[in-house]
């Protein structure tokens, strides 16, 4: 732990290429690419995203990563944000994000970070509402962390992705790597339970189910301000107490997340 290890994430490949088109595609290979990407320090202490190659078990090349400790302990608050995404609008296909994240360690793993969506070259402001949102609740360093996010609700817009690290402190690394967004027309094997989930009824004032994946870990329910406000281990969970709003659920299944919005009434 007293160099910068920076690791870079398996590609993800799709078991029925045919399934689906891929708008955009970033695994920061090339200088280029890197370069394209915007990269903000919003907390003022030096600190920013960096690039590098050294590889240590699931991640190899080159991949993103934001630091909360290197020989003293920081608060990020950093901020990646892509190149303009055109998203089309063709009813009835999905569009989704995929990425792989993970962090160095074992032990001190707990890296805070979001995803959002923005309108193109606009300035994020840390006030939206993120479209994905954890706490890591493992290193990740045999296999990364498969995280996909329905993007379907942005069809037709010109976006930008803006992946942040904060709320966190003195912990040590995290990685992003492998980043896509997909339009699914006819399902890729690989992709069949992600897009079968079914969270009902939504809205809900009450309970909320969750169907359509084969094996569930534990689902995680965050509010607008990044706050998990419940956690459970079956694939009901039980809103009652929370607060009317919109919230993000997130489906764990092995080394998979799947992610969608829910409102309670």
């Amino acid at each position: 732990m007293i160099k910068k290890l920076l690791f870079s994430s398996l590609l993800m490949t799709g078991l029925a290429t045919s399934a689906q088109t891929v708008l955009f595609s970033e695994d920061f290979e090339t200088e280029a690419g890197r370069n394209s990407w915007g990269n903000t320090d919003r907390v003022g202490d030096s600190q920013k995203w960096e690039f590098d190659n050294s590889s240590v078990d699931a991640f190899t090349g080159y991949y993103a990563t934001s630091w909360s400790w290197f020989f003293e302990a920081f608060t990020p608050d950093n901020t990646l944000t892509s190149p303009v995404i055109a998203l089309p609008n063709n009813s009835g296909k999905q569009l989704n994000l995929k990425f792989d994240v993970g962090a160095f360690d074992d032990v001190v793993f707990q890296e805070h970070y979001a995803v959002y969506v923005i309108p193109a070259n606009s300035t994020f402001t840390g006030t939206e509402t993120a479209v994905f949102e954890e706490t890591l609740d493992a290193g990740y360093m045999d296999e990364a962390k498969h995280v996909t996010v329905d993007l379907s609700g942005f069809a037709g817009q010109d976006v930008q992705v803006v992946f942040r690290h904060y709320d966190c402190t003195d912990l040590l690394v995290l990685i992003i790597d492998n980043i896509q967004v997909l339009e699914t027309e006819t399902l890729a094997v690989s992709d069949f339970n992600k897009a079968n989930l079914q969270v009902y009824p939504n809205p809900s004032s009450d309970f909320i189910k969750v169907n359509g994946v084969d094996h569930i870990d534990k689902i995680r329910l965050y509010d607008v301000s990044g706050k998990m406000v419940l956690e459970t281990q079956s694939a009901e969970a039980d809103i009652r107490r929370l607060p009317a709003g919109q919230y993000i659920l997130n489906v764990h299944s092995g080394s998979e997340i799947i992610s969608k919005k829910i409102i309670k009434k």
